[in-house]
């Protein structure tokens, strides 16, 4: 038979024979309300569990013995006709099961043919750092390879090679980046001596000639540099200056190569003439 919840109207569908001989207080698994539901007549048959599974037709009307009583509040004390029982007993709980209950899935038996599925997150996380390590890997190898291009392209990457200690890093070919040799000041490559200044008159014109030479002190043979002549006043203030070349390009050891300029119209408080090395670009 089914019973139905007065309040939530929750079907529920139970033996008949649990409610006899004098009916049974009941309580609804779904809202938890009670009531006093009558002892159905012997003619009600038993639903099997077959249709208990099934889902009741809503225009399908149970039997008028099967109805809830119209009062829905539980009385207090149990009809005279009762049989003698505790008040625990007045009051059981009847276990109701709902029509319908949500299934559950099964755990698969032992010696299942289908496959288990896997859980691949742990496996992609693990790639994921491998894949990180082998990245950093090859930009650190690239950084230390390429230096000469890297330090070309971008020259304050130099900086970071030096406090890495990477200075004499190797180059193209295996040879190691070539070091610049100090630079000798010319006043130790070359010497100037025999200057000898002279005046002349020309049609009027006056003009200072200074000469002398220049002798390469080293053992190789050097280009000479460029000479300068300053025209100084009895303070030591330059009135004039210019630079000039000497006779010859190079020089060879120990060879001496003699120099000659001339300046028209000089300063006529020029007091005192200095020859020197002009400055290197």
């Amino acid at each position: 038979m089914i019973l139905t919840c007065p309040e939530c109207s929750a079907r529920y569908v139970v033996d008949p024979n649990a409610l006899r001989p004098n009916g049974r207080v009941v309580r609804c698994a779904k809202c938890k309300a009670s009531w006093k539901e009558q002892a159905p007549d012997d003619a009600t048959p038993v639903v099997d569990a077959a249709e208990a599974d099934g889902p009741v037709s809503p225009d399908e009307n149970p039997p008028a013995s099967a109805a809830p009583a119209a009062d829905t509040t539980v009385p207090d004390t149990p009809p005279q006709d009762a049989a003698p029982d505790t008040g625990a007993a007045l009051e059981d709980d009847f276990a109701l099961q709902r029509a319908r209950r949500k299934k559950r899935p099964r755990p698969l038996p032992k010696g299942s043919n289908l496959p288990a599925l896997q859980d691949h997150k742990h496996g992609n996380m693990k790639w994921g750092w491998y894949s990180l390590a082998a990245f950093i890997a090859a930009l650190v190898s690239s950084f230390l390879i390429f230096q000469s291009t890297i330090s070309h392209v971008w020259p304050p990457s130099q900086h970071l090679y030096e406090m890495l200690g990477m200075t004499d890093h190797v180059l193209n070919g295996g040879q190691k980046t070539p070091e610049k040799e100090p630079e000798i000041p010319l006043s130790e490559q070359f010497k100037i001596g025999d200057t000898v200044p002279t005046k002349t008159v020309s049609g009027g014109l006056v003009t200072l000639k200074v000469e002398g030479t220049l002798v390469n002190l080293t053992d190789e043979t050097r280009s000479l540099p460029l000479l300068k002549i300053s025209l100084l006043d009895a303070q030591g203030q330059i009135l004039r200056d210019w630079t000039f070349k000497a006779d010859a390009a190079t020089a060879a050891p120990d060879e001496k190569v003699s120099f000659s300029t001339s300046l028209p119209n000089p300063p006529e408080d020029a007091a005192r003439i200095s020859v020197t090395f002009a400055p290197r670009n």
